[in-house]
């Protein structure tokens, strides 16, 4: 569905993106973190970084310097990703808690299919998304809702062994030494215990049965340090155990 900002919206998005820039070091940053939005949002069916530089720049002489910007912002240059989606999921739970509460904190992951074998993560694995073992990366992650809306608001790519365990493709994809293999679930726990360190608005946390199993096979070793009061809920229509639970504060 095709949308066009009105005036309303353009100052909209641009408090936005003053509000991000806060968190943001540079003025090359802030406006890279722009060019990138836009390019996310805006027109154009690929998303990768030199149609997103094309696009942007009216020079065409201009595109190769506009797409060595946008690769340096965000492959080189020194900024929180986390403290940029603590920010967007703030600005976005202030728009929707001021209609109605929150009700729920959704885990789940996505999967991404790939063609190659070089995008990170990236192995013949489950994807609910596809609904079949496929190429693909696959991602946990967090959406807080109300009765009516939702946000996601933190993602964390998983990594099988077969990559961190591999010296090579961590060396060639520069991922840090601190990086180690997680599980699913542990992934969801992580994000659980950042939101609650972030003071995100509480709600009732809810994830399908492969969490569910997890956390009931080994709750102690799940739940350490979450916050979380465990309580597993069986789904209707005989679906096997999911996750409820609340965050304590």
């Amino acid at each position: 569905m095709e949308y066009l900002l009105d005036r309303k919206g353009e100052r909209r998005l641009a408090a936005y993106f003053h509000r991000i820039g806060e968190v943001l070091r540079t003025a090359p940053q802030r406006a890279s973190f722009a060019t990138y939005a836009l390019g996310l949002m805006g027109d154009g069916e690929r998303k990768s970084m030199e149609p997103m530089a094309a696009r942007a720049c009216p020079n065409p002489e201009g595109v190769n310097a506009a797409h060595e910007r946008l690769t340096y912002f965000t492959r080189g240059a020194e900024w929180s990703d986390r403290d940029v989606r603590r920010e967007a999921a703030r600005y976005a739970l202030a728009a929707m808690t001021a209609r109605e509460p929150v009700t729920d904190w959704i885990i789940d992951d996505t999967g991404f299919p790939k063609q190659g074998t070089h995008s990170v993560g990236v192995q013949r694995q489950y994807s609910g998304t596809i609904g079949k073992i496929a190429n693909c990366q696959v991602a946990a992650s967090l959406t807080i809702a109300t009765r009516t809306e939702h946000v996601p608001v933190d993602f964390a790519l998983y990594l099988p062994e077969s990559w961190t365990e591999d010296p090579s493709r961590r060396a060639e994809a520069h991922i840090p030494d601190e990086v180690t293999f997680k599980t699913k679930p542990e992934l969801g726990i992580e994000m659980i215990e950042r939101a609650v360190a972030d003071g995100l608005p509480a709600g009732l946390v809810l994830a399908d049965s492969a969490y569910g199993d997890s956390f009931r096979v080994s709750p102690a070793r799940a739940l350490r340090g979450s916050g979380l009061r465990r309580r597993l809920t069986p789904y209707d229509h005989g679906v096997a155990p999911g996750f409820a639970g609340t965050p304590n504060r």
